[in-house]
């Protein structure tokens, strides 16, 4: 594997000549046409960010104007990462930005010799877009000297080391996301397959939104296991998380099928023969992942189970009690979002394994439990002390390896809570989230009755909870 670096300017590489770079063998040339592959996402520059460029572009000129000769710089386009195929340079990372520019020397009647090829209609559309847009803006580019515009550029000619650059660098000043670095794996692990599916699965992904709620929760839960337990990052040591998505959720998936894990129940019948039933068709949380398509539609599936029932209400009448608990009471408590991270992880767990069954029950056991450290506490909830509370008490382990609801409520309802009689001052936190809980069950406590009869008022009621059903 070689990796070069060169710092040239546009017209030197889009005019196609041989551009000197070094690397660790010495000095070296990159040449070869620009190319964009099948597999990249496609172009979706706008007015806007065209409209952005353009304007730093104008700003530069005119403070260079201000400059002596001697003491003006080039305009600085960024990074742009590129893979040696034979002779294409094929666009990993750079290509709106490139694309642009070529826009621009195409109308300038400039570059005659650059070519960039676009399969995907998504891409045609928006080109064809942007021409009738710029036509307009002459004005606004009419000033820009390709010599003056400089990129530096990183060349490999190994494809898998080109994503690499690509998943750690800075873009612009601004580093990547996890999300981004995470969709140009999983895109890059679709082509590989099936170069056809790319524009579908990249669609799906856009669909998705913002990632970031439902990769906390499947984080987590993948994180905090009693066997394999492993210190998931503080909020904010930023860097450090993105590091573990990027790891768990992109480097470390296989290559491979896209398998969907899931529980079975099989029943022998009397008369012979066997049924077979599953409670929820979909992925398990804990699962391992392959590239590409397995780990877009595991994300896909869970990111729509949290919309279903984490996000707002929805009219069903068999969940209503359910919807009014978590988005009146959950939902509305404050000092409490650290347990909310955990209480999440749990409800989309249980969720995973056995749908809706039971759903409202489980999750007012699960509060008794998750929820027990605000009340074990005297003040506040410190975000350390959660993944304490798990490695004491593994509940998310006790949803996994339960079978049935009815193991997952005994092991829950075996849980000792425990009620620090100290914080219950006039208006404190404690007191508050203990009044709200009081309210939403109904419990026949006086607030000046809170330390003492708290505990087992809710205890009491919780764990009584589901006896209809046999629980």
């Amino acid at each position: 594997m070689t990796v070069s670096v060169a710092s040239c300017t546009l017209e030197q590489l889009f005019s196609c000549v041989p551009i000197g770079a070094s690397n660790k063998h010495g000095k070296t040339d990159i040449h070869g046409r620009l190319s964009v592959p099948e597999y990249q996402r496609p172009y979706r520059w706008d007015e806007e960010q065209i409209s952005r460029l353009l304007n730093d572009f104008k700003i530069h000129l005119q403070e260079s104007r201000e400059k002596p000769e001697n003491q003006r710089s080039p305009f600085y386009l960024g990074c742009v990462i590129l893979h040696q195929d034979h002779d294409k340079l094929n666009i990993i990372d750079g290509q709106q930005r490139l694309t642009t520019m070529a826009l621009i020397a195409f109308l300038s009647d400039k570059y005659r010799d650059l070519v960039l090829t676009y399969e995907s209609p998504e891409s045609q559309l928006q080109i064809k877009h942007n021409l009738n847009w710029l036509n307009s803006q002459l004005s606004a580019y009419s000033q820009i000297d390709f010599s003056i515009i400089n990129i530096t550029l990183v060349v490999t000619d190994s494809e898998d080391e080109a994503y690499r650059f690509f998943e750690t660098q800075n873009t612009g000043g601004v580093r990547l996301a996890g999300s981004d670095i995470l969709k140009a794996h999983h895109l890059r692990a679709v082509y590989e397959q099936d170069k056809y599916a790319v524009d579908a699965f990249a669609s799906r992904w856009e669909q998705l939104g913002e990632l970031e709620p439902i990769v906390d929760i499947l984080m987590r839960s993948r994180y905090w296991q009693y066997l394999h337990f492993r210190t998931y990052p503080l909020h904010n040591q930023t860097d450090n998380i993105k590091k573990c998505i990027v790891s768990e959720l992109a480097e470390q998936t296989g290559k491979g099928n896209d398998i969907a894990f899931g529980r079975i129940a099989r029943t022998y019948l009397s008369q012979g023969g066997e049924s077979l039933s599953q409670s929820q068709v979909g992925y398990d949380i804990r699962q391992p992942l392959n590239s590409g398509a397995n780990t877009i539609h595991y994300l896909q599936y869970f990111e729509q189970l949290r919309q279903t029932y984490l996000t707002e209400s929805r009219e069903q009448h068999s969940l209503a009690g359910f919807y009014d608990f978590y988005q009146n009471l959950i939902c509305k408590l404050e000092g409490c979002g650290y347990l909310k991270q955990l209480f999440d992880a749990c409800l989309l767990l249980y969720i995973s394994q056995y749908g809706k069954q039971d759903l409202e029950v489980a999750a007012k056991k699960l509060f008794r439990v998750v929820y027990s450290r605000r009340v074990e506490n005297e003040k506040a909830v410190k975000e350390k002390s959660v993944p304490a509370f798990v490695r004491e008490h593994p509940v998310l382990d006790w949803i996994a390896m339960s079978y049935t609801p009815k193991q997952v409520f005994n092991q829950l309802d075996q849980f000792k809570l425990h009620v620090d009689k100290k914080g219950f001052d006039k208006n404190s936190v404690k007191k508050r989230f203990v009044s709200k809980v009081v309210k939403h069950f109904e419990l026949n406590i006086e607030p000046q009755d809170y330390a003492e009869q708290f505990e087992t008022a809710i205890s009491q009621y919780i764990t009584g909870l589901g006896m209809k059903h046999g629980y």
